[in-house]
């Protein structure tokens, strides 16, 4: 693990565990935690070609001290980053998201509002990033196109309303 002077660690990518597709988590280990000062369930800002955010979370024991990342593909491509090779990733704040713009990637079903704030509660958004969530037996994609208040990174809240922008992008 290369940790700079700005509290910043670099981690090779690995594919994350299934348990944990498109639920916006990165698992990292302990020794690059603590050279975070972060904790579980903590933000952290991951930066490829592209700059992302997710939660921390710790590898499991048979990952300790391999010093790699373990995200999801959606997280992968949010961040620019490509599995084995390295992203550097710090610990990064969020604010309680007041309001979340998303506009559809494909067509989706009405009424969706509710469920994104609901699927979504904890997880922390950043501007042109891509979400997915489970709908039955599909999945459902979005882009953040904006939220409030301005700021770098926010985190959705039970308190958080959602609106959809019509059309698809």
């Amino acid at each position: 693990m290369t940790k700079n002077t700005q509290n910043s660690v670099s981690l090779k990518v690995e594919t994350a565990y299934t348990r944990d597709l498109y639920r916006g988590i990165a698992r990292i280990d302990y020794d690059a935690m603590d050279a975070l000062n972060v904790s579980t369930g903590s933000v952290i800002e991951i930066v490829g070609d592209k700059r992302t955010v997710a939660k921390v979370l710790p590898l499991y024991p048979s990952d300790d001290g391999k010093e790699l990342i373990r995200i999801d593909e959606l997280t992968k491509g949010n961040a620019g980053a490509i599995t084995n090779q390295p992203v550097m990733i710090k610990k990064i704040s969020a604010v309680p998201a007041k309001d979340v713009t998303v506009i559809p990637l494909e067509k989706i079903p009405p009424k969706t509002e509710t469920y994104l704030r609901d699927y979504l509660e904890g997880q922390p958004l950043t501007k042109e990033q891509k979400i997915v969530l489970p709908y039955f037996r599909e999945w459902l994609e979005y882009k953040v196109t904006n939220y409030s208040p301005s700021c770098e990174v926010v985190l959705v809240t039970s308190d958080t309303k959602f609106q959809i922008e019509t059309g698809t992008q």
